[in-house]
């Protein structure tokens, strides 16, 4: 049945730059209602906003940029891109009526209604068409790297409420379980794209982008209320994206037998260094006051590089001690 959803590569250069645009608008309108949400919730009496404006001209220009490469391509059967636009589709239709009918969420509950779900799973449907239709299996060429760093977006979305970057607060309220967990998390979450990233013979440039781009999205977020926050976030995506370059350029030159595992360690290790870095910069700009001693600070860096070893093993074969290709 799923082999019957593998869409047709997508060859043509102009289609697959087509497909970077329409990835950077409908996603970002994601991003852009989860600020309104956020900081203008009081606002908020109708489904119809200019931030659902954004997020749903970019799903329409998504679907039309698809049909026209399709029918370019003389493609006409039901794939996976397909499924994804019509699922997106029924679950906007019924994001629509939920709040005509029960009003706008707040909360976390915005993140787990039936309909906001549907768009979510919509939504990585359409991007694993997009990664799908790469022209090499082997290699991932601009358009599939952006479906990468878009989908960990896309997670990092749906888990926007324990994401430290984003709920900063809570370490300065000392909501130590939520804080600490936000991290352990986020940087397993980072493990766990490296690891399956790197397969694709990704150049270090490649890998730093996955990263660097997921954090441009989730620097929106604050963006209609705190602007200062999105430009920290920024700043901080672009010390990750260094040290991700570093780690992948290492992990492609050395002949180390447990690179993968080391590496995955690293980038866990490197989440919770770069995160620890943001919270000083962000109280310091702040003037507020840290309670967080230097050892437990040191534990948001050095915890993830443990959970990040134990995640690398997942790009190694049980049975040859190989590298996953």
């Amino acid at each position: 049945m799923f082999n019957k959803l593998s869409p047709t590569p997508i060859t043509n250069q102009t289609h697959r730059r087509l497909l970077i645009f329409s990835m950077i608008w409908f996603f970002s309108g994601a991003w852009i209602d989860s600020s309104a949400h956020t900081y203008l919730i009081d606002d908020i009496e109708t489904f119809f906003t200019p931030w659902h404006g954004v997020l749903y001209s970019g799903y329409a220009f998504s679907v039309l940029v698809a049909m026209y490469i399709k029918n370019k391509m003389k493609d006409y059967k039901f794939d996976v891109g397909v499924l994804g636009a019509v699922i997106f589709g029924v679950g906007g239709a019924s994001d629509a009526i939920w709040h005509t009918l029960l009003g706008i969420e707040t909360g976390v509950e915005p993140l787990i209604t039936p309909s906001h779900l549907m768009l979510f799973l919509g939504s990585f449907l359409m991007l694993d068409y997009v990664f799908t239709t790469r022209p090499s299996k082997e290699s991932l060429d601009n358009a599939s790297i952006f479906s990468a760093a878009t989908s960990y977006g896309l997670v990092m979305f749906i888990t926007l409420f324990i994401n430290p970057f984003l709920n900063i607060w809570s370490f300065i309220e000392r909501e130590d379980e939520l804080a600490a967990g936000s991290v352990i998390l986020q940087a397993m979450l980072a493990s766990f794209i490296f690891v399956y990233v790197v397969r694709f013979k990704v150049s270090p440039k490649q890998m730093s982008l996955v990263y660097l781009i997921s954090f441009l999205y989730i620097s929106i977020n604050p963006s209609l209320g705190e602007f200062n926050r999105t430009i920290l976030i920024c700043v901080s995506g672009l010390i990750m994206s260094a040290l991700i370059y570093q780690i992948t350029k290492w992990y492609q030159t050395t002949n180390h037998d447990r690179k993968i595992q080391v590496s995955a360690a690293l980038v866990a290790g490197s989440y919770g260094l770069v995160f620890v870095l943001h919270l000083l910069a962000f109280s310091a700009l702040n003037g507020v006051d840290l309670s967080w001693r230097f050892y437990g600070l040191g534990g948001l860096v050095t915890t993830p590089l443990l959970f990040g070893y134990m995640l690398g093993n997942l790009g190694v074969s049980p049975t040859s001690g190989e590298v996953v290709r």
